[in-house]
């Protein structure tokens, strides 16, 4: 997903395991990855936000040796939204047995106006476990996700047979206009020859923000 560091910024918590904190290139040395996939719908913190359309996805991340790292993901929306267009950069490094990733997020939408905004994220991880928090600044007039929202998550990844993983997320999202809700997800990945095939169910606690999301995808990196 690009790097991971949000969506949750890929589809879903199994495609982009929502911020699971490490990425899809290793840190013992620069490296550059791409990545690219097709998905029934773009899952994010619980909710469809391509109005349940299916998207096409894809990234570049780059991370070097010292463990900073940045990149740019971009996904369609449907509906006559046009794109997101997300760049990020951060810092990855170690601490004792926890890893620990500080970045910041720009999502970009150049079919909309005004509703651009920034993401403060800091993910720990410890194993296949994790937890990660997106703070909001500097949004734009009419952004969705004014300056002061944020979203908490905790969650899990493992392999439970080769070549197949199953993820897991549970997250609570406070936006500064009053909204806030519960979401979480579950999701297998299986990895093929050609690339990975997802499953994800996804839902929140609100009803009213939308019906519960059962998501197929297919993604390949090189």
């Amino acid at each position: 997903m690009k790097a991971n560091m949000k969506k949750t910024l890929v589809s879903s918590a199994v495609a982009g395991a929502l911020m699971v904190g490490t990425f899809g290139f290793s840190t013992a040395k620069a490296e550059l990855e791409f990545n690219v996939g097709v998905f029934s719908d773009y899952i994010l913190y619980g909710l469809s936000e391509s109005n349940n359309n299916a998207v096409v996805q894809g990234g570049v991340d780059y991370g070097h040796e010292s463990g900073f790292y940045l990149g740019t993901w971009w996904s369609t929306l449907g509906d006559g939204a046009g794109q997101e267009v997300d760049l990020y950069a951060g810092y990855e490094f170690a601490a004792g047995e926890l890893d620990i990733d500080l970045g910041y997020v720009y999502y970009y939408y150049p079919g909309l106006d005004d509703a651009d905004f920034g993401d403060l994220v800091a993910t720990v991880s410890y194993g296949p476990i994790y937890g990660s928090l997106n703070y909001s600044i500097h949004s734009e007039d009419d952004s969705e996700v004014p300056d002061g929202s944020y979203f908490l998550a905790i969650g899990a990844e493992t392999e439970i047979m080769p070549e197949l993983s199953l993820a897991g997320e549970l997250g609570y999202g406070d936006v500064d206009d009053g909204d806030d809700w519960i979401f979480w997800s579950l999701g297998l990945t299986k990895s093929a020859g050609m690339g990975d095939i997802s499953l994800t169910y996804a839902q929140t606690d609100d009803s009213d923000l939308g019906d519960p999301l059962f998501v197929v995808g297919y993604s390949v990196s090189f």
